[in-house]
């Protein structure tokens, strides 16, 4: 179950604040800088058409989507995207599970603060990841899991332009509590998130837990792993599970994309 508990009223104050980060901030753009983006722009455009990472560019200054993928909206069963328009935050809000919802709010509440906190220079530092469920036209929740990162700044060094990558963990979510880091890439440690301060990405999982974890991602059952490591069938299965339970995964698969996501492997 979600562990992240919030009030009608703690959630209207999310609401309230999340609206006014959207429209106090403020950056200085030409028509020079959106030219020079545009390069960039069309490689982001043809990554997004490999794999199932869904590519989305938000623009803090006109407050729009600069590059959006329609992957998103499919992905939840819309056969016309702009049914669903993602520019309209509210909306999509609206589908967000509402236990799901506050803890979103805040994560992004916070996140505001802390990258508004830091220095130019290290905005670029730092990577925000968490997950939570979306509703279906089915009605059936699935989960997804959101990178947030700074992809270009104005030049005063306030942020304007966001990347964000979208992964489908699973297409039928359970109520497993949502998780949020914030990453140094530079350091791998996790900041701002309550007990999460200052601990190494990489630390999430033992030598040996990582070591099986990357030989999945190989390919390898765990009788094979077992012969590769010189263990038995069932430490494997031992080490499998405590992989999910620290990556509050469900499958191996869930797994592999949080691992990768956050640098442990």
């Amino acid at each position: 179950m979600n562990d992240h508990h919030f009030s009608e009223s703690e959630l209207h104050r999310l609401i309230t604040i999340h609206k006014r980060h959207a429209a106090s901030h403020k950056c200085t753009v030409s028509a020079g800088d959106y030219s020079k983006f545009e390069p960039k722009k069309d490689l982001l455009q043809k990554l997004s058409a490999f794999g199932n990472t869904i590519f989305t560019v938000y623009d803090m200054y006109s407050r729009k989507y600069l590059l959006k993928s329609e992957g998103f909206k499919i992905m939840l069963g819309y056969s016309n995207p702009p049914d669903v328009e993602n520019d309209d935050m509210e909306l999509f809000h609206s589908i967000i599970h509402p236990e799901d919802l506050p803890f979103v709010l805040d994560t992004e509440n916070e996140a505001y603060d802390f990258f508004s906190s830091l220095p130019a220079s290290e905005k670029k530092d730092y990577k925000l990841i968490y997950d939570f469920r979306v509703k279906n036209t089915t009605g059936v929740y699935m989960r997804f899991m959101h990178q947030f990162m700074v992809l270009e700044q104005d030049r005063s060094g306030k942020t304007w332009l966001v990347l964000v990558l979208t992964d489908l963990l699973t297409e039928r979510a359970t109520g497993d509590t949502p998780q949020r880091k914030m990453i140094n890439l530079k350091t791998g440690r996790l900041h701002l998130f309550g007990q999460d301060d200052l601990f190494p990405a990489q630390k999430l999982l033992t030598g040996r837990e990582t070591a099986v974890l990357i030989l999945l991602s190989q390919g390898l059952d765990s009788r094979q792993i077992s012969e590769r490591l010189y263990i038995s069938v069932h430490t494997v299965n031992n080490h499998r599970q405590h992989i999910l339970h620290k990556t509050n995964t469900r499958n191996t698969a869930q797994a592999l994309i949080y691992a990768r996501r956050i640098g442990v492997i």
